[in-house]
C-alpha cells in the first residue's frame, strides 16, 4: 500500500523508531516490519484487553462475591476495603465499574507508571494509593492513570476468582488464535495497564477486535454493543486536548481515545497505537520504540 511506503519514508527521514506497522482497508492487508521483535510490550494498549474482558463478564451476568450481578454501576468500595491495611477515603465508597473505565475516580496525577512504581512494594500499591489525596468528586474529572485499569485487576481476581488476564486468554485470545504473550504482575494481580507483550501480528488481531466491533472472522467474541460503546465518547477530556497533533484526544471512551473526523485510536507509551477510521474502513497498528510518540503519528500527516 502506498500508506505504507510513504509512512516509512517519512519515519526515517524523521529518525523515528518504527519497528512495525501493519494497514488493512477493505479487506486488503499488508504490512511492514523492520525489527521483528519476538514480544513487543504493548504498554497501555493492553488496556483495551482489560475493558474487553469487562464487557464479557457484564454480557454473561457475572455474579460478585456479594451476590449482585456485575454491571457498569457495581461499587468496588467493599472490595478494595478488604483488601488495604490503611484507611480508605470515604471518596472510594462512589466509585463503580464505569469510574474506572473512565479514569474518572478524582486523582490529579498520573501514578502507577513504570517510573512512579519503580521503587514501590508491588503488594502495597493498594494502601500507597489510599494514603493519596484525591482532588476531585467522583466522575467529575478525567485524569489518565494506570491506577484505574490495575484497579479493575484487583476487583476482578477478588469476585471471580480468576486473574484477569486469564480470563481474557480464555475468552478472547484463544478463541482468536493468540498463543503466544506474557503479562506481569504487580503484587498478586495481573499489572492490568502495563507489562502486557504480543508479537506483532497477534497485536494486530487485537486491533481488528476494536475495529471490527468484538467480532473475529465472523464469531462475535467480544458483545457487539459494548464495543461500541468503548469507542464512543464516555468523558470529556479537555486537559489532554492538543489541536497541533495529528490525532488530538477530544473524548474518552472506555480505555480509548475519540479524535478528529471520528477516529478512535489507543496508544501505548513508546509509540504503540491502534487506530481505528471507520468512516475510511481503514485499522492501522503500529509497534515502535519511540520516546517521543508524537513523532510516529507524524508520520501519517496528509496520510490519514
Amino acid at each position: 500500500m502506498e500508506l505504507i511506503k510513504k509512512f516509512i519514508q517519512n519515519a526515517k527521514a524523521n529518525q523515528v523508531n518504527i519497528d512495525s506497522i501493519v494497514v488493512e482497508q477493505n479487506g486488503q492487508t499488508e504490512e511492514c516490519v523492520i525489527n521483528n521483535i519476538p514480544l513487543h510490550e504493548l504498554r497501555s494498549c493492553g488496556k483495551v484487553l482489560i475493558a474487553f474482558a469487562y464487557g464479557i463478564a457484564i454480557n454473561e451476568k457475572m455474579k460478585c462475591k456479594d451476590g449482585n450481578v456485575l454491571s457498569l454501576n457495581t461499587k468496588v468500595y467493599d472490595t478494595l476495603k478488604s483488601l488495604s491495611a490503611v484507611d480508605v477515603p470515604s471518596q472510594v465508597n462512589e466509585w463503580t465499574i464505569r469510574t474506572l473505565l473512565t479514569h474518572s475516580t478524582g486523582y490529579e496525577k498520573m501514578m502507577f507508571n513504570e517510573s512512579h512504581i519503580a521503587n514501590l512494594d508491588k503488594f502495597k500499591l493498594l494502601d500507597y494509593l489510599f494514603e493519596t489525596p484525591i482532588k476531585y468528586s467522583t466522575d467529575t474529572h478525567f485524569t489518565y492513570s494506570n491506577v484505574e485499569p490495575y484497579l479493575l485487576s484487583v476487583f476482578f481476581k477478588e469476585n471471580f476468582d480468576v486473574d484477569i488476564s486469564d480470563f481474557i486468554n480464555e475468552k478472547i485470545l484463544k478463541p482468536i488464535g493468540i498463543k503466544e504473550y506474557t503479562w506481569g504482575k504487580f503484587g498478586n494481580y495481573c499489572a492490568g495497564a502495563t507489562a502486557s507483550f504480543f508479537n506483532y501480528k497477534d497485536f494486530h488481531k487485537i486491533g481488528k477486535l476494536l475495529f471490527d466491533y468484538g467480532a473475529y472472522n465472523g464469531e462475535q467474541i467480544v458483545p457487539k454493543d459494548w464495543v461500541k460503546e468503548m469507542v464512543s465518547p464516555q468523558v470529556h477530556c479537555p486537559d489532554y486536548y492538543k489541536p497541533e497533533r495529528l490525532l488530538p484526544k477530544l473524548d474518552a471512551g472506555y480505555f480509548t481515545w475519540i479524535s478528529r473526523d471520528g477516529i478512535v485510536f489507543r496508544d501505548g507509551s513508546e509509540g504503540q497505537y491502534i487506530i481505528c477510521d471507520y468512516k475510511k474502513n481503514l485499522l492501522i497498528t503500529i509497534m515502535s520504540t519511540q520516546k517521543d510518540m508524537s513523532k510516529v503519528t507524524e508520520c501519517l500527516r496528509g496520510l490519514i
